[in-house]
């Protein structure tokens, strides 16, 4: 699936685009879209079918995964993704340090039952820091009308994530 992130004034836009041809799309506000970079980094790195980008390559839009009613009934798979990527977030805004990252995850995952977190070391909490801040890099490189393109893949596709 090809992930696009378009920069226009005051907002920008997430394009998803299945390999049926099918797609979604959704202004994001004026906001830099940091969410959905994260969201990215970390389901590719764990292969989570189950989150965001997973649902919209499943055939779920945007609006729906905006639905409250809707997230609720999404399961855990979902909760992990969301938890992982708020982290990663925390973790580059510097509100935490790489050491605290599983910590925090484990925290708050703590009180909702049976999830697998996945395996992961300093180096690949690192590793994910590293590529949130690259693709920021990308994005404030990016003029009024210009696209970050990504594609996203899981382990059930022949291809590996790029970006």
């Amino acid at each position: 699936m090809k992930i696009e992130i378009t920069r226009q004034t005051g907002r920008s836009r997430l394009t998803c685009r299945r390999e049926d041809g099918s797609f979604t799309s959704e202004n994001l506000g004026p906001d830099f879209p940091i969410h959905d970079l994260a969201h990215y980094v970390v389901e590719t790195k764990f292969d989570l079918p189950d989150g965001f980008y997973g649902h919209i390559r499943s055939g779920m839009s945007i609006q729906e995964l905006s639905d409250k009613a809707v997230i609720k009934k999404l399961g855990m798979g979902s909760w992990l993704a969301e938890i992982l990527t708020r982290n990663l977030q925390a973790l580059t805004s510097g509100a935490c340090r790489p050491e605290e990252y599983l910590e925090l995850v484990e925290w708050e995952i703590a009180s909702m039952g049976e999830v697998d977190i996945p395996a992961m070391s300093l180096p690949d909490i690192l590793e994910m820091k590293a590529q949130l801040e690259a693709l920021a890099v990308r994005w404030d490189r990016l003029r009024d009308g210009e696209t970050l393109t990504l594609n996203f893949y899981t382990q059930a596709s022949t291809k590996l994530p790029t970006i």
